[in-house]
């Protein structure tokens, strides 16, 4: 179907490209609807690597939601060959994208791992890396994989706890690393934009250089993983699905790490009993 489509498309040239970069279950949907929902600020509906065949997904080699376990597949770097392979995904996003705003935001979250590339063949490029709390994101990430629908190679039900730990780590790790060559990045915490949101944003547009978001946007409801609410701060029902040994399994992956940020283990009254 890409392929046949590709000749309608077109090389579109946004004043900026806004990536929304993060790990799985870190709230990078629920930014990128804010921020596509901005009058000047158009997205697509679904993940641009879903509407493209230019961009690798993790899916293509049985690991949904873990592109840590394939990132010498994922990862792109500015080389031979790469220009035209952006020029393509280009086409193909044209297709979808709104064609009456001057700025255009991506949410793939498989595109955490290749900033360098797309920061030069997408200019300007404009990162916004939300964190969120990695006890938090590691259990939405084995909540919601499903290894057996693409024929993961080692798991059918379900990650183990430990493997979505690491891919918050390596998600933390490949972003510190990458920024420092990165011309435009912001940092931004998950309960800050659930906690905080108005001043959140109004980092965000500080940074994207554009107008303030209208307050009765903000205020609304949201449509996230077929959930229509308010926005707000999910951490404790997440907590709510770990037991005390899958958060010890957590810090001994990630724990300096969430340190680091600020995280400690949820406290036991927030757990999930053992069976």
């Amino acid at each position: 179907m890409q392929k046949l489509l590709l000749p309608w498309g077109q090389l579109i040239e946004p004043e900026k490209w806004i990536f929304v970069i993060g790990c799985y279950s870190s709230g990078t949907t629920l930014l990128k609807k804010i921020i596509s929902n901005h009058p000047q600020i158009g997205g697509l509906s679904l993940e641009g690597v879903s509407l493209t065949d230019a961009l690798p997904r993790p899916e293509e080699f049985g690991w949904t939601r873990l592109w840590y376990k394939c990132i010498d597949e994922i990862r792109l770097e500015p080389g031979p060959g790469m220009e035209k392979r952006a020029a393509r995904a280009k086409k193909h996003w044209s297709l979808w994208f709104p064609k009456d705003v001057p700025n255009l935001v991506e949410k793939s979250v498989a595109n955490t791992a290749r900033t360098p590339f797309l920061q030069e063949y997408f200019p300007p490029a404009y990162f916004i890396y939300i964190i969120r709390d990695g006890y938090a994101a590691a259990g939405g990430i084995r909540e919601k994989a499903d290894p057996g629908r693409w024929n993961n190679p080692n798991y059918e039900d379900e990650y183990p706890i430990e493997l979505c730990a690491k891919q918050w780590l390596a998600s933390d790790e490949i972003v510190q690393q990458d920024r420092k060559n990165l011309d435009r990045f912001l940092q931004i915490y998950y309960e800050d934009l659930t906690e905080n949101t108005e001043e959140t944003v109004s980092r965000i547009t500080n940074f994207l250089g554009i107008s303030d978001f209208p307050r009765k946007i903000l205020q609304g409801k949201w449509n996230i993983h077929e959930k229509h609410e308010e926005i707000n701060n999910m951490n404790e029902r997440s907590f709510g699905r770990l037991t005390g040994e899958d958060v010890e399994k957590i810090r001994a992956v990630a724990g300096e790490r969430l340190e680091r940020h600020g995280y400690r283990p949820p406290d036991e009254g927030k757990l999930k009993r053992a069976d």
